[in-house]
């Protein structure tokens, strides 16, 4: 074969599908080969009205590409590689698959539509487009209240429609926002991190794809990056062994050979969310999830995400406070006769419950929670008045928080009689004006027998009575050191919110 090989390269003729095709000749052209390219009409694009799952067939987006190729009309064909089929027409194969772009989803919301709320920075009952039946089930789970619409179009289109108020937000793979360069300046955009919003297989990956004889396709094998190629094979699969296409609601992301793969699936009783160590753990934990019987240290919430992914997997999750948190009769709170406080910190969802009362009294008050977990227990009437949510780690959300606080601010602090006042952790410029609301009294009880506890304090641990359970989970790092103090083996879970909770539940 030459070292100079030509390539008819077919494709579809959206702007991101040609911006696919002329990297891929790029990447050719840099290599020796040449290149021309033909653009081909799909289902997919001719179709622009209805929903995904109301068509009928499969490929919608690559089978008129498939045929062009089997009957030589084209070379090569450039994919998204999560459009494609898992099994491969007779004949074709993938002959390459190039370096991966960000896999993630990201959030296009308009400014009118934007609010700190949990989870996702969208007001009450917001109107999200999507095509995807995965997303539309993973906002949900996140967000039961947003209206998910069906849409449809290119990229640009899209995001048309979002600018013309037909939707509050709409949700866009992240690397089609970025290849395309678009001017999104007009829009809060919220990249929708794999850890708690499970992507597409494959997603942000080319599939170049070529007849099985073709003699120039060990030519194209050079431009396979290899892990890149390794981790989708591993995404892939699981989708494979499922028998689902690109309309099932599956995600699966693995960010290295050597990180975990996580995976999500709409099953019958709801969302199933899992952490695995390949490709077969994957599959044994989604056909039979482990069912066990939680315990985790906390006053009882109402179908928060936690209890949403428990219900999935027919786990029963029993809330057991150790230590009730009981309100002050007459808490010493600072008086302030000029500069009354603008800015309140709810620093857990027991100070959001127990604290609730007086928040009301002061109408005018902003709202800081730490993270999602806190914002979902803030009390609904008061949910408008949440103006910032951090990343879920105390300390360092109390930092976002207080780094662009002013002389001028005044921020009052509700919180128990045993906290560990972490906001004194970094300095602010703002006054602070802190105050015990409320204590926490412990009831002397035999636990529940259970399979797993998960501790949310180190208080929690020090008033544990009798043995050590059987499986342990920590909250977070000072609930781990009390847990060592103690010698009991544990784990420790990844994030304080409910996504790290659960991955740290789910049994070895």
């Amino acid at each position: 074969m030459a070292d100079s090989p030509h390539f008819r390269i077919g494709t579809r003729g959206s702007d991101l599908a040609l911006w696919q095709a002329r990297y891929t000749r790029d990447l050719i052209e840099a290599g020796g080969g040449t290149c021309d390219i033909t653009v081909l009409s799909t289902q997919g694009d001719r179709e622009q009205v209805q929903a995904f799952e109301k068509l009928e067939g499969k490929g919608f987006f690559t089978k008129e590409i498939e045929q062009a190729l089997l009957e030589e009309h084209v070379d090569l064909a450039v994919h998204s590689h999560k459009d494609l089929e898992t099994r491969q027409p007779e004949g074709l194969t993938i002959a390459a698959i190039p370096p991966r772009a960000a896999a993630t989803d990201m959030l296009l919301v308009r400014p009118q539509s934007h609010a700190h709320r949990a989870w996702l920075p969208l007001k009450h009952k917001a109107k999200v487009g999507t095509s995807s039946v995965r997303r539309r089930d993973q906002l949900l789970l996140l967000r039961p209240d947003l209206d998910i619409q069906a849409l449809r179009g290119n990229v640009p289109t899209r995001i048309k429609r979002l600018r013309e108020g037909l939707y509050d937000a709409i949700v866009l793979a992240t690397a089609g926002v970025q290849r395309l360069e678009l001017d999104l300046s007009d829009l809060v955009q919220v990249e929708l991190q794999p850890r708690w919003f499970v992507p597409a297989p494959a997603q942000g990956a080319l599939a170049l794809q070529m007849r099985s004889n073709d003699p120039k396709l060990v030519w194209l094998k050079r431009l396979t990056h290899e892990s890149t190629a390794a981790s989708i094979n591993t995404e892939r699969s699981v989708l494979r062994a499922l028998e689902g296409g690109c309309q099932l609601p599956f995600g699966a992301h693995q960010k290295t050979t050597s990180a975990p793969l996580r995976s999500f699936l709409q099953g019958p009783s709801g969302p199933i969310r899992i952490l695995s160590d390949n490709a077969i753990d994957a599959l044994h934990r989604l056909h039979e999830p482990k069912k066990q019987r939680i315990l985790i240290t906390r006053s009882p919430r109402e179908n928060d995400v936690l209890h949403r992914l428990a219900k999935a997997s027919q786990c029963p999750l029993i809330e057991w406070p150790i230590a009730k948190p009981v309100a002050i009769e007459q808490p010493e709170i600072p008086s302030w006769t000029d500069n009354a406080p603008n800015w309140v910190w709810i620093g857990s969802p027991g100070a959001a419950c127990m604290a609730a009362s007086w928040v009301n009294k002061n109408p005018g008050l902003q709202i800081a929670v730490p993270g999602s977990g806190t914002a979902e227990a803030v009390a609904d009437v008061l949910k408008h008045n949440i103006a910032f949510c951090g990343s879920g780690d105390p300390i360092s959300s109390w930092k976002d928080f207080a780094q662009d606080k002013a002389v001028s601010d005044h921020i009052a602090i509700p919180h128990s009689s045993e906290s560990l006042m972490r906001w004194k952790t970094e300095s602010c410029a703002a006054r602070i004006s802190s105050w015990a609301h409320y204590a926490l009294d412990t009831e002397i009880q035999t636990p529940p027998i259970t399979d797993v506890v998960c501790f949310t304090s180190p208080s929690n641990v020090d008033r544990w009575k009798g043995p050590p359970p059987l499986r342990i989970v920590a909250i977070g790092r000072t609930t781990s050191s009390a847990l060592l103090k103690k010698g009991w083996t544990h784990k420790v879970a990844s994030h304080p919110d409910a996504f790290g909770i659960w991955e740290a539940l789910q049994p070895d």
